[in-house]
């Protein structure tokens, strides 16, 4: 592999997700192997990578006559970004790049299907989280060999101080924190119906929501469970969410729709258990009863699994250090850029060489407007090449 150029999309008002934050630090983490990397994106650029030395292009109009127009490799990443995902297959096809791709969301997510099959069956080589999402995938006519395996990793800055972020907001009790969007497959509402059940018996308990109100009626589903014992966060700073994964008892997301969470490998590496709800491939991520719990999608089966962790500080620390080991032996960036590299390699003739010599660097990164469409992006007026 020699020169990657990695396309995917942001979303409004340039929040990073998991799937966003991958195709960040893989591509990161592939430029510290050796690879030349650059980016097509308008999601908004990790803190601590505001200033790497690679081009972080806006529009196909920047990357017109530069060298990132024939890219080796066009990388891209979430098939939930159909926008993206349509422009990386268009790039690759018209500069004779090798087109790669990482779905990173569930099929029953993707707006556009049939783009999304599309785009699976014109790719040398895909990655996935999961076996469930390989075998998905071959249902759909994607041959084994094109398909690789990558890992999650965790995203977190800073050094994680939980008692400073309970003393900002004031936590005396054990916390359950959620972190995910607010729609009804992440199973926020879930967590609130839930909430009453544990007061029963853990009446300290706290519930901290955090992430993005995107759902309709979000306001109403926490107006109608009012209650001191629950906070809500809103968007974190890459810092503050760290501070509240070392600072929560368990995080809870009851998620209906998923393929690998990646707040899931964040709380493990912070030492703290997740509970999840049951989706296509749980079981390959959660490890029942090891680093977790597995719910259905009732508010009494999250109470349950609540208490039994709320009530037994053994049983907690023991999930919490299982993730952690899980973490450190097997879920790195550096792991992810490695799984690209052999995938391409397996898939690909005559790999491209790897070199070690860098892009020019960038100017500072700036989102596009949320709403941006592949067409708008093929035909944005250039600024000053980066």
């Amino acid at each position: 592999m020699s020169t990657v150029l990695a396309v995917f999309g942001g979303y409004p008002g340039s929040r990073v997700t998991g799937a966003s934050l991958m195709a960040w630090r893989t591509t990161a983490a592939l430029a510290a192997r050796g690879h030349r990397v650059a980016l097509l994106t308008d999601s908004r650029c990790p803190e601590d990578l505001a200033d790497a030395d690679w081009p972080v292009f806006t529009s196909v109009a920047q990357l017109s006559g530069t060298a990132w127009s024939h890219p080796d490799y066009v990388h891209v990443y979430d098939l939930a970004s159909p926008a993206h995902a349509e422009l990386g297959r268009e790039l690759a096809a018209r500069s004779g790049a090798t087109l790669v791709l990482t779905p990173a969301s569930a099929p029953e997510t993707w707006p556009d299907p049939a783009l999304g099959r599309r785009v699976s069956a014109e790719a040398t080589a895909l990655f996935v989280l999961t076996e469930t999402e390989a075998t998905t995938l071959r249902s759909i006519g994607i041959p084994t060999d094109r398909i690789g395996h990558i890992p999650q990793a965790p995203d977190l800055a800073g050094p994680g101080d939980g008692a400073a972020f309970r003393a900002r907001h004031d936590i005396g009790g054990p916390l359950v924190l959620f972190v995910g969007r607010h729609v009804p497959a992440k199973g926020y509402e879930l967590l609130l119906d839930a909430a009453p059940s544990v007061w029963e018996r853990v009446p300290e308990a706290v519930f901290a929501f955090a992430g993005p109100d995107e759902g309709e009626d979000v306001d109403a589903a926490f107006d109608r469970r009012a209650d001191a014992r629950i906070r809500r966060l809103g968007l974190l700073s890459d810092a503050e969410k760290h501070d509240a994964l070392a600072g929560c008892a368990v995080l809870c997301l009851p998620t209906s729709a998923d393929v690998f969470p990646l707040v899931f490998v964040e709380a493990w590496s912070c030492g703290r258990p997740v509970v999840s709800g049951r989706f296509t491939g749980c079981l390959e991520v959660v490890r029942e009863g090891v680093d977790g719990l597995l719910v259905d999608h009732t508010p009494l089966s999250v109470a349950s699994a609540l208490l039994k962790l709320l009530q037994d500080d053994a049983l907690r620390a023991s999930l919490g250090a299982a993730g952690q080991a899980r973490v450190d032996a097997e879920l790195s960036w550096d792991q992810a850029a490695a799984a690209v590299e052999r995938g391409c390699s397996m898939v690909v003739s005559e790999p491209a060489v790897v070199v070690a010599s860098r892009a020019p660097s960038p100017r500072p990164h700036t989102a596009a407007p949320s709403g941006t469409t592949a067409d708008a992006l093929c035909t944005e007026q250039p600024s000053e090449a980066p």
